[in-house]
């Protein structure tokens, strides 16, 4: 008899609360934490700090377990901003089979590979289930027995944020913070004068970046630096304020072409963005996190995976 998608849904979903409940007996009969009992603590942690969890946020959440069964006995935890496939090879080498990301695990904001909706005014409506890198990297997962969950809408509430926190000590810019408001990173830098090329070169050693981009003169005085990420909107404020901002995530399509027009044009400002890419602009952050998380979990060893800088650039001489 042929065998359609529900009863291989139904079958899917029977062997997976089967493997739940093997996990949950075998966890209680070794004495070993699982999964579940570890984001139970770290709630109970933030929730000690003042953090409720769920948070009622604006946005629909993303954290939450995203893939294996919560009540795995946990052979070591891996702490990564990203859970690419690379990450979870060394998570698996390292005996380290719980995986806590700070971003996605399936692509989508919200790891929705059925539907890919979210931002769906600027996507095409379409499916990953049956795309040969997500079956792939599920595969692997199911295979070694992992579990990922992530931790990021809750992670960016801890005070003061671990993220913004491991980018500042890495630029070693602590003494120059001037608070700010109305913003989305709330925070701007006064550090002593330097032409933005030099403020830039600081920038790529500090953070590791050799595919940072500049927009603006390198000879360009600077004193004041804003942070931003993401669109031209959320970045509006500092630019008008800073002589450059450091920014993540940045799109070709808004916040690049406005600096050339503003430059061009000859005003006050804009004058100048240093965009670099998410992982060098948030991973710092994640490096801590095993030193957070370890008191509450002396039971299993908690390391950090570097998921790394995504791209490579071509030597300057020979473009």
């Amino acid at each position: 008899m042929p065998i359609s998608r529900r009863m291989f849904s139904q079958g899917a979903g029977a062997a997976m609360l089967l493997k739940c409940s093997l996990a949950s007996a075998y966890a209680s009969a070794s004495g070993s934490l699982t999964a579940e009992q570890i984001v139970q603590r770290i709630m109970q942690k933030m929730d000690s700090d003042g953090i409720k969890w769920p948070t009622n946020f604006p946005w629909r959440p993303t954290d939450g377990f995203k893939y294996g069964a919560p009540a795995t006995p946990v052979t070591g935890i891996a702490f990564t901003f990203q859970a690419t496939f690379d990450v979870l090879k060394k998570a698996v080498q390292a005996k380290k089979n719980f995986v806590i990301t700070h971003e996605r695990m399936f692509w989508d904001h919200i790891d929705d590979v059925g539907t890919l909706q979210h931002d769906k005014q600027f996507e095409v409506a379409g499916s990953l289930e049956t795309d040969p890198v997500f079956i792939a990297k599920r595969r692997f997962c199911e295979q070694n027995n992992l579990v990922v969950w992530r931790f990021h809408d809750h992670q960016h509430m801890l005070k003061p944020d671990p993220i913004m926190q491991g980018l500042i000590t890495r630029l070693d810019w602590q003494n120059y913070i001037v608070p700010v408001q109305g913003q989305m990173i709330p925070i701007a830098f006064e550090i002593p004068p330097a032409p933005l090329k030099d403020v830039a070169r600081h920038v790529a050693r500090s953070l590791d970046s050799p595919s940072m981009r500049v927009i603006g003169d390198p000879n360009l005085p600077v004193k004041r630096v804003g942070l931003g990420a993401h669109k031209l909107v959320e970045i509006l404020k500092p630019l008008q304020t800073c002589d450059v901002v450091l920014m993540s995530e940045a799109q070709d399509c808004d916040a690049f072409p406005y600096l050339r027009d503003g430059i061009s044009l000859g005003l006050p400002h804009p004058k100048g963005l240093i965009a670099i890419n998410h992982e060098r602009f948030e991973e710092w952050g994640e490096q801590d996190a095993p030193a957070w998380l370890g008191p509450l979990v002396p039971e299993v060893p908690v390391d950090f995976i570097s998921s790394g800088d995504p791209y490579w650039v071509l030597p300057e001489k020979s473009v």
